[in-house]
């Protein structure tokens, strides 16, 4: 199967997906750990106020970074330029706040719910350069959606 078709089978059986709010959110992260392996950490992020805090995440350690404030780190510059971040080496991107020394990449892609950032979806890879332009509308679409999910936990 073509990853595209991978993509949107997992996004077309979202809404399938029959399990409390909390815990489809959990499962929905660790399906993507599992069937993507270049997705080595996936959180999520949601916006409160002018800081970022993890809601949820799939990964083999905790980030130390539970609470971002929006003007620090790449989770930070998603929101205030209300863009998608993909860095190819973060090893050479002086805002990268690290989480995990074997992290090479990271893409961050902005939850949106009437227009406005509610949260964002971190991805962090052991893989240099794992993300392209798929991975960000793949993501920008699951944000699409699970953001009432998200918005119901602000």
């Amino acid at each position: 199967m073509s990853i595209k078709k991978k993509y949107l089978s997992f996004l077309e059986g979202i809404d399938g997906i029959s399990l409390p709010e909390d815990e489809k959110i959990q499962y929905i992260l660790d399906f993507l750990r599992k069937e993507f392996p270049k997705y080595s950490w996936v959180g999520i992020y949601v916006l409160k106020g002018d800081k970022l805090e993890l809601l949820s995440f799939s990964g083999d350690k905790e980030t130390e970074h539970k609470v971002i404030p929006i003007d620090k780190g790449l989770c930070g510059m998603a929101v205030r330029e209300n863009r998608i971040v993909n860095v190819y080496d973060v090893s050479n991107n002086p805002t990268y706040l690290q989480c995990f020394p074997e992290t090479k990449s990271e893409l961050v892609v902005p939850i949106y719910k009437d227009g406005k950032i509610i949260g964002e979806i971190d991805i962090d890879s052991y893989q240099l350069g794992a993300f392209d332009k798929n991975d960000e509308w793949f993501i920008l679409k699951l944000g699409e959606k699970i953001a009432d999910l998200i918005y119901k936990k602000i």
